[in-house]
């Protein structure tokens, strides 16, 4: 028998909606903010579909979700996206004209829309900054950071393994560099950067990653070593350029 999922409040207003995905041995988080206009960031596989509407019912009517923030194309951020839709009857589907454009304009059963890099989404008393972040890893990326609350949704930055709790303040920067060089590989580095520039300058409370637990206290070891990520590759091209130079020295 398969877990249920499992509801938990990060933040004034804020809920993390989880299922565990066995095959990649962590979870699947979304994330519900409540407010004037409920919004939704990340819809989970569509295989766990009914687990997460019944997780969401847990706190709201989901029929009444407003928007659906779409952080890129891939099947743990939308897969369960036009089952939540034709629920969902005034749901906007919201996410990087990369995104839109490319995927889910054609693939979505209502028209998403386009959000621009640094518009901010007004749902009442909070109010979700959209940062573009391309390559990282996805590259259609965007990041989210709720100024209220300021809780950054990081999509697949920051992830951990396992089952997770929901909310931790242990340090698990080495482990999550480590997992993600090993699924996504390494970034460009000037993407990486600009990403985590833009993250810490949000100074968030709270980084919610798409995979493990929500993180909490201080973030400086997380973002040392995530930009350690992009001086690793700078060794790495290092290494493979120098065969040929030598060739054509020769």
């Amino acid at each position: 028998m398969r877990d249920r999922a499992f509801v938990s409040e990060i933040a004034a207003d804020t809920y993390r909606i989880t299922t565990y995905h066995e095959p990649w041995r962590s979870t699947v988080n979304q994330y519900l903010i409540l407010d004037e206009e409920p919004v939704l960031i990340s819809t989970g596989l569509r295989e766990r579909f009914e687990d997460t509407w019944a997780g969401l019912a847990q706190l709201l009517d989901p029929t009444k979700i407003r928007h659906v923030v779409v952080l890129h194309y891939e099947a743990d951020e939308c897969g369960a996206l036009n089952e939540i839709l034709l629920r969902a009857p005034n749901a906007t589907p919201l996410a990087s004209m990369r995104t839109v454009v490319s995927s889910l304009a054609d693939a979505a059963v209502r028209s998403p829309r386009g959000v621009g890099d640094g518009e901010v989404l007004d749902l009442g008393t909070h109010g979700l900054r959209m940062l573009e972040a391309p390559y990282v890893h996805a590259w259609d990326g965007i990041v989210v950071v709720d100024e209220r609350t300021r809780v950054a949704f990081t999509a697949d930055l920051f992830i951990q393994p396992g089952r997770g709790e929901a909310l931790v303040r242990d340090d698990r920067a080495a482990l999550s560099a480590e997992l993600y060089r090993t699924f996504y590989g390494v970034p460009p580095d000037s993407y990486l950067h600009r990403a985590l520039d833009r993250i810490e300058t949000a100074q968030p409370a709270v980084l919610a990653p798409g995979h493990g637990a929500a993180l909490a206290g201080a973030f400086t070891a997380y973002y040392r070593a995530y930009r350690a990520l992009a001086g690793e590759q700078r060794v790495t091209r290092s290494v493979v350029g120098a065969p040929s130079l030598r060739t054509s020295a020769g």
